[in-house]
Formats: C-alpha cells, sequence, structure tokens
C-alpha cells in the first residue's frame, strides 16, 4: 500500500514574519509542483536536493502568497522521505491559505505532532530535539521560538553528549567527578527559564474587590479585555489570558477576591479563587491605596501567608507581590503595618494611569533576567521530563563525591546512574 504525503504548518500561527508549511512523501514534490510556479525552477520535480527556489503558490490560476521552496531529497531529510518546506508569509491567512492549497494537489493535513513522529521513526534525532520541534508550534513568544529552535538543533542534546564522553574517559578521580558535577549543576539551573518558555507560570491577580485587579489586567495586556465596574464584585469567575513580558509568556488569571458573603455565586467566586492561589506559580496582591485597609484585606493576606509555598516537582516556590494600587491618589492605607515583614517589598502603581507598571514587570520576570538576553545555541532544559533525569544524574555524582571523600571504593553503582541517566534523558541506547 502505498504511503501518503502529509502536511502540517510547523511554525506558530500569526507569532512570526515567516510561516513554514512541511510537506513529506513520495509525492511531496508532485504534489508542490502542481500548485507552485518558480520564478527560475520552473519543475520542482527536478530540483536539487538543500536548494531554496523562489516564486509564488497558485490556486485556480489566482496566486495565493510569494514563497520560497526548501527541497530535501530522503537522503537529506529528517523523516527519511522526500520533504518539502514552503516558506509563505506568517500572518494566519496566508499560512492556512498556502496549506489549503496544497492540500487540494493530494496531500493529507496532519498535526504537527504526527510528522515530527517520523523523525524519530528513521533515526534522524534524538528526543530531546523530538520534543523541541513538537513544541515549536506551541511556542508562545518569539524568544520561545529561538530557544526551541536551538534546542532542536541540538544545542542540549551536543552538551550532554560531551558529559558522557567525558564520563566514559573518566578514572574517577575527584577532581574529573567535581568538573562533570558542575556541568550538570549549571545546565539544571536553567530548567525554570526553559520551562517557564513551554509551559507558562500561571500569574493570579487577587485582591479586595474594586481594588483595580481588572483594570492592572487590561494594563498588562495593552489591551482591554477583563470586565471593570465600579461596583464591588463584579468579577465572579476566574478570567485567564495570555500576556508576554521581554518575551516570558505568562497565563495572567483575574480572580474574584476572597471575602465572606452570603451571595451564592459569590461563594463560588471565592472558591474557586482560593483553588487558582493554591496552583499559582506568582501572585500579585492588588491593595487600595485609596482605602484604609479593610476586613477582606486580613483575611485575604492570612490565606495566602499560610500557603504552601513550597513546590513538590522541582518547580520554584509560589512568589508573592504585593502591590499598592492607585497610588496617585491620596493614601489613606498603611501597608507595611498591615503585611508587616509577610511578604517582599511593595511596587506602588496606577494602574489605570501606567505609572510603575514597568517596574513590577521587571519584578515579575527578574528571576529570568540572565536568560532573557538570550545567547543563541545555549543549552536549555526546556521540560520536566529532562530536568527529572539531569536532577538524578547529578544526584548520584554528588554520591560518587561523597564516597571518594569517605574513601569507600564501591561507587560504581552510582558512577552507572550519572551515565544511564544522561542517556535516558536523550533516549539513548545503552551503550
Amino acid at each position: 500500500m502505498k504511503k501518503e504525503t502529509i502536511a502540517s504548518i510547523t511554525t506558530p500561527i500569526g507569532e512570526g514574519g515567516i510561516g513554514v508549511i512541511q510537506v513529506s512523501g513520495p509525492d511531496s514534490l508532485e504534489i508542490v509542483n502542481t500548485v507552485f510556479r518558480g520564478k527560475k525552477q520552473r519543475d520542482l520535480r527536478s530540483a536539487e536536493s538543500k536548494r531554496l527556489y523562489y516564486g509564488d503558490i497558485h490556486l485556480n490560476g489566482s496566486t495565493v502568497d510569494e514563497v520560497i521552496i526548501n527541497v530535501l531529497r530522503k537522503e537529506d531529510s529528517f523523516t527519511g522521505e522526500d520533504l518539502i518546506e514552503v516558506n509563505c508569509h506568517g500572518g494566519i491567512r496566508a499560512v492556512k491559505k498556502t496549506l489549503e492549497c496544497v492540500v487540494s494537489a493530494g496531500a493529507k493535513e496532519v498535526h504537527w505532532k504526527e510528522m515530527g513522529g517520523y523523525f524519530r521513526k528513521n533515526n534522524k534525532i534524538d528526543l530531546i530535539q523530538e520534543e523541541a520541534l513538537l513544541e515549536i508550534p506551541e511556542a508562545k513568544t518569539r524568544l520561545g521560538v529561538k530557544v526551541l529552535l536551538d534546542q532542536y538543533n541540538g544545542a542540549l542534546s551536543s552538551l550532554i553528549h560531551k558529559i558522557i564522553e567525558e564520563i566514559e574517559g573518566c578514572d574517577n578521580t575527584k577532581e574529573q567527578l567535581c568538573h562533570i558535577n558542575d556541568k550538570l549543576r549549571d545546565i539544571l539551573k536553567t530548567a525554570v527559564f526553559g520551562c517557564a518558555i513551554t509551559s507558562p507560570q500561571k500569574l493570579i491577580i487577587t485582591g479586595k474587590p474594586n481594588a483595580g485587579k481588572s483594570t492592572l489586567i487590561n494594563a498588562l495586556l495593552k489591551e482591554e479585555r477583563s470586565i471593570t465596574h465600579k461596583e464591588p464584585g463584579t468579577t465572579r469567575d476566574a478570567v485567564d489570558e495570555l500576556i508576554s513580558i521581554d518575551g516570558m509568556p505568562f497565563t495572567i488569571i483575574d480572580t474574584a477576591g476572597i471575602r465572606e458573603t452570603d451571595h451564592e455565586v459569590e461563594k463560588l467566586g471565592v472558591l474557586e479563587s482560593k483553588k487558582q492561589l493554591r496552583e499559582a506559580d506568582k501572585i500579585i496582591i492588588v491593595f487600595d491605596n485609596s482605602k484604609p485597609a479593610e476586613k477582606e484585606d486580613k483575611e485575604l493576606i492570612e490565606f495566602i501567608a499560610k500557603l504552601d509555598l513550597h513546590k513538590a516537582d522541582n518547580s520554584p516556590e509560589i512568589s508573592i507581590f504585593p502591590v499598592l494600587n492607585k497610588a496617585d491618589l491620596p493614601r489613606k492605607l498603611n501597608l507595611s503595618t498591615l503585611i508587616g515583614e509577610t511578604f517582599k517589598p511593595t511596587c506602588q502603581i496606577s494602574a489605570l494611569n501606567g505609572d510603575g507598571l514597568s517596574t513590577l514587570e521587571e519584578n515579575l520576570v527578574s528571576e529570568f533576567k540572565e536568560f532573557i538576553k538570550y545567547t543563541p545555541k545555549r543549552p536549555i532544559i526546556f521540560t520536566r521530563r529532562q530536568q527529572e533525569f539531569l536532577s538524578k544524574a547529578l544526584h548520584s555524582s554528588e554520591q560518587c563525591i561523597h564516597l571518594i571523600d569517605k574513601d569507600t571504593a564501591d561507587y560504581s553503582n552510582y558512577f552507572n546512574d550519572i551515565k544511564q541517566n544522561l542517556m535516558n534523558c536523550i533516549a539513548a541506547s545503552h551503550l
């Protein structure tokens, strides 16, 4: 039975200036050739591998988009089949219309994950590269695309291979093991950044009713999305949106606030707010500068103070950011007396006027400061699976060093564990 030729969008739709559609299979050249009109190369079926060809995509005699075609014959492609990359404009309409043309010519549209599976089946890439490849179309920001492209091209995999080679040539001296230990410790520091790129942190906005939570979200979003109203308690359901600060994506959630109420619908909102706070990565507590401290403020502080800020899955602890809103109005709230030493220093803002927002944004991404000015080709851990195996390798290396210090001869099991966990991370077969 003849294999199908499949096609898929492989870049985040609408995120960048270029959109890429990959067409893989025995008829890929024939199919793309049907809808492609080259400026110089008239017939793609005779095109050279690893060459770029400029032209237009046509449908029923009309030009759909101006494109650049990259031809990869099966001996050069990651899928092990003839592969055509159609590089078109990155707008949603251009990408989808170009894909429709390819599908109308005979290709089968598939999800990118199915396309990515061909790469591993043909042993062209390792598991880390596959994970990066599958994440690229889901990337939320351009910074995320840059990071994932580098890992797809082997930045993290290459580092792990080098550590494995170092282990294989190691004569079990403490100096060599300490060098390996330092490398593992350094790469594990990138996990907080990389995992936040692929799984945006949950940023909760909370505070008493009418403190300005929805206004703050609108200011961070740079557009009016949340419902704002002078009547306290307008927000009854958690509303989530995706925002980007210096290339870092966050899922920002506006909660209903926390207060005692007899209103049944509001009670449900308060329960949902408490649930969201327990699951948060970062919490912004909004206080109203124009009003004295009220019962709701104190109840909220007491609830958050009792939260277990430490997570069990190697995630960083929950960060708390007290925000004094409406700082442009006369002060009636003594926040230092209200929160004492419980939380971090306060950020003063006016969500309505935009004052102080840049400082708040800097605080929210401060833990990623080292990585935001991204160095190309830098190895980055970007999944919990990778973090888990490398953490185990680090633990074993530390145990080895400890046993050497105690002059214990039998530490070979720990030494083998380092290597095995590294190979599991890249899904290499046992050597």
